[in-house]
C-alpha cells in the first residue's frame, strides 16, 4: 500500500495538481479536497500520512491573501489540527507560497515570523539558485545534503519577503532550522549583465528561502513546479553533458522521495 497525501484546493489555489504530481512521482497516492471541506472536517488529516499546503493564486494572490486564508483557518478546528500534525515528526508536511503566508500568520511555524511585499515592489516570477543547509535535519533534505549540482527552483509571488524578529532569526540559525537560502549562481550570471548582481528575489531576511522543522518544510520556491530536466534553466548544458534533458529533475524528485519514504513507514 502506498501512503496518501492530502492536498487542499479552491479559493484560488492553482498549484495543487503540480504538487500532487510531485508526490505521485515519488510514490504516494494523493487526495485533493476543497479547503472548505477540510475546514468542516479537519479529522480527515488523521486518515492520511502527509500533507501538502499549496499556493498559486489563493485569494487572487493579492497582498494579504495569506491573512484572508489565515482568518478562515484560525476560527475553525483546522487550526488546532494543523498544529497537532506539524508537531508530529512522522507526518511530513510540504508548505509553499500562499500556504506559507497563512501558516506564518497562524503562528504555526517553528518561530514567530511574517511575510511582507517583495522589496522589488513587484511580483517576481523566475527561477533562482538555492543552497541547501546540510545541517537542517528535516527529512525533505535527506538526499540533498550531498547533492552535487545546482539546485534551481521557480518562484512566483508578490509577498515572498520573509521577516522575523532578531531572536527568531538567531534561533533558526542556531538550531539549523534554515533549510534553503537564495544564493549567487548560474541564474545570477545569466541575468547579471542586464539586471545587476541580485540573487534574493524578494528581500527575505538572511536570504532565507525555506525553513525545516519536525520533518516539515515551508518555503517560497516552488520545487513542485520544476519536475523535469527540460524545465531547467541550464537545460542546454544538461543536453550537452548527457545527451538528453528528459529525466526527472533530481532535487525535486529526491526531496519528495525522502518524505514519501517516511510516510510509507506509517502506512497500516
Amino acid at each position: 500500500m502506498k501512503p496518501t497525501v492530502l492536498i487542499p484546493f479552491g479559493v484560488g489555489i492553482n498549484s495543487h495538481e503540480e504538487l500532487g504530481k510531485a508526490f505521485e512521482v515519488a510514490g504516494a497516492d494523493v487526495e485533493f479536497i476543497i479547503l472548505n471541506e477540510l475546514l468542516r472536517n479537519p479529522d480527515l488529516l488523521d486518515q492520511v500520512q502527509g500533507f501538502g499546503g499549496p499556493g498559486g493564486f489563493m485569494m487572487g494572490d493579492q497582498l494579504g491573501a495569506g491573512q484572508s486564508a489565515r482568518n478562515r483557518i484560525k476560527y475553525s478546528d483546522l487550526n488546532a489540527k494543523l498544529g497537532e500534525k506539524f508537531d508530529d515528526s512522522n507526518f511530513p508536511a510540504y508548505i509553499v507560497c500562499n500556504f506559507l503566508q497563512a501558516v506564518a500568520k497562524l503562528e504555526l511555524g517553528p518561530v514567530p515570523m511574517g511575510t511582507v511585499a517583495n522589496d522589488s515592489g513587484k511580483h517576481e516570477t523566475k527561477q533562482w539558485d538555492t543552497a541547501v543547509n546540510p545541517d537542517c535535519e528535516t527529512v525533505w533534505l535527506k538526499y540533498l545534503r550531498d547533492y552535487d549540482g545546482p539546485v534551481f527552483a521557480p518562484i512566483s509571488h508578490g509577498e515572498g519577503n520573509i521577516q522575523m524578529p532578531a531572536d527568531s532569526l538567531a534561533r533558526v540559525q542556531d538550531e539549523n532550522l534554515v533549510a534553503l537560502t537564495y544564493e549567487d549562481g548560474y541564474m545570477c550570471d545569466f541575468f547579471r549583465s542586464s539586471r545587476g548582481h541580485r540573487y534574493n528575489p524578494n528581500g527575505s531576511v538572511a536570504n532565507i528561502a525555506g525553513l525545516g522543522w519536525n520533518n516539515n518544510i515551508m518555503l517560497f520556491p516552488h520545487f513542485e513546479r520544476l519536475q523535469r530536466d527540460f524545465q531547467r534553466p541550464d537545460r542546454a548544458r544538461v543536453i550537452e553533458e548527457t545527451g538528453t534533458a528528459s529525466g526527472n529533475y533530481q532535487p525535486t524528485y529526491l526531496m519528495f522521495k525522502a518524505a514519501v519514504e517516511l510516510m510509507q513507514t506509517q502506512v497500516k
